[in-house]
């Protein structure tokens, strides 16, 4: 009687190994990229706040009509006025009341661009009521900023009002 053996091909065990090993790599992957977009710091949320703009004979007046952002020194709110002559940037750790004009802290030196807060809510929020003034002169301030002058407000990152004179 002859015996049979019946010859079954399958794959050797180190390549099993291997192909084992691979699909775990993949499919731990494909997991932990799915869930690292829940996983983490929460978003921050984009600053809502308006403005009225206004000039006098001396100044220009940005009074907040809504909207409240928190004003620290980890959290500044920086101004930013271009125009032809330059670029100035302060960065206001506080919004506390200023009793006088203070010159932006860069920029051309002729005109100086100078800003002053009045403050309803207090040294931390800025929020409806308050107000930032700036004004632009040679000998301290004394005139509305220029016509072709833009004013930029950022937040944590994010420029969220301009305005152009």
């Amino acid at each position: 009687m002859k015996i049979l053996y019946k010859k079954e091909k399958g794959v050797s065990p180190v390549i099993a190994t291997i192909l084992m090993v691979a699909i775990t790599v993949v499919l731990a992957s494909a997991v932990y990229l799915m869930v690292s977009g829940y996983i983490g710091s929460a978003p921050s949320k984009p600053v809502a706040m308006s403005f009225s703009v206004t000039s006098t004979s001396t100044s220009s007046v940005f009074q907040v009509v809504a909207g409240n952002i928190s004003v620290t020194t980890s959290t500044p709110l920086i101004i930013t006025v271009t125009n032809s002559t330059g670029t100035w940037t302060v960065s206001l750790s506080s919004v506390a009341t200023t009793s006088s004009p203070t010159a932006f802290s860069n920029g051309p030196s002729s005109p100086k661009v100078y800003y002053s807060i009045t403050s309803v809510t207090g040294g931390t929020y800025l929020a409806a009521g308050d107000t930032i003034t700036l004004s632009s002169g040679t000998s301290g301030a004394n005139f509305p900023l220029y016509p072709g002058t833009t004013v930029t407000f950022t937040y944590q990152g994010t420029s969220f009002y301009k305005y152009t004179f």
